[in-house]
């Protein structure tokens, strides 16, 4: 026997205030109608209007204004998993500019969990790069990246605040990423990271990591990025394949 369900008043309120953005086309800034109104289109209470309301602008979707009403706030970035590259090209798809500032490049010996990683001796040399990753000039997140010296040689060379270090990659070096794993959790930012990103310390952040392969499972890549979810989102586009359980069979014994 089949239950029916009742859906939630505040969960139908958000839903409706989500179809009523997309269905009249309300862009960044846009406000949204008065209480009364939305009750009556949406036929909810004002007690689960404000508290969808509320759940809203905690998701950075809505922006509340004292004394003005209810906004709609600019869109976010999604990044899909597995899409290498998914930063600039998230940033763009949502219309705005992607830009990064260097904040460390150089050389470190490798050690026993990052050389496993990569594929490496222990001790060989590793390039490091740390950036700072921004849409529109406001920054977005911190990513650090681990690459393979040895297969890329003077690839220290390039300036990474304005290339690609995918293009750069694969149009110098001929090396392509085929296979991508990445892992997402919570975590807050440290001090060090909350003066980068401009906010305080503490604050909730997305902790992403992953690994990167070639089509022939070469390690390529490995990196670790503090992202700030009121700029950003992230999504799935699972395509299972014999080289995508390799990867993730390979990825769950790191």
């Amino acid at each position: 026997m089949t239950e029916t369900f009742d859906i939630p008043p505040r969960d139908k309120a958000a839903e409706g205030i989500l179809w009523l953005i997309q269905s009249e086309g309300l862009a960044a800034g846009d406000r949204l109608p008065a209480e009364r109104i939305l009750c009556e289109r949406l036929g909810v209470s004002r007690t689960a209007l404000r508290g969808a309301i509320a759940q809203l602008t905690s998701a950075h979707v809505l922006e509340s204004r004292v004394g003005s009403g209810t906004y709609v706030c600019a869109p976010k970035p999604l990044s899909v998993f597995q899409s290498a590259g998914a930063f600039s090209a998230a940033v763009r798809d949502a219309g705005l500019v992607p830009s990064a500032r260097v904040l460390s490049q150089g050389f470190l010996p490798a050690g026993e969990a990052l050389a496993a990683k990569l594929g490496v001796e222990v001790g060989a040399t590793v390039l490091e790069l740390r950036r700072l990753r921004m849409a529109d000039g406001v920054p977005v997140a911190i990513e650090t990246t681990y690459a393979n010296s040895e297969i890329c040689p003077g690839i220290e060379s390039h300036d990474f605040a304005v290339e690609s270090l995918y293009e750069v990659l694969k149009q110098k070096y001929g090396i392509s990423i085929a296979h991508s794993i990445e892992r997402i959790s919570i975590t807050r930012v440290n001090e060090w990271e909350s003066e980068i990103l401009g906010v305080e310390e503490g604050e909730p952040a997305f902790y992403e990591c992953g690994q990167e392969w070639t089509e022939q499972m070469e390690p390529v890549e490995y990196f670790k990025s503090v992202t700030l979810p009121a700029h950003f989102r992230f999504a799935s586009d699972e395509v299972w394949d014999t080289g995508a359980a390799e990867v993730s069979d390979a990825w769950l014994r790191s």
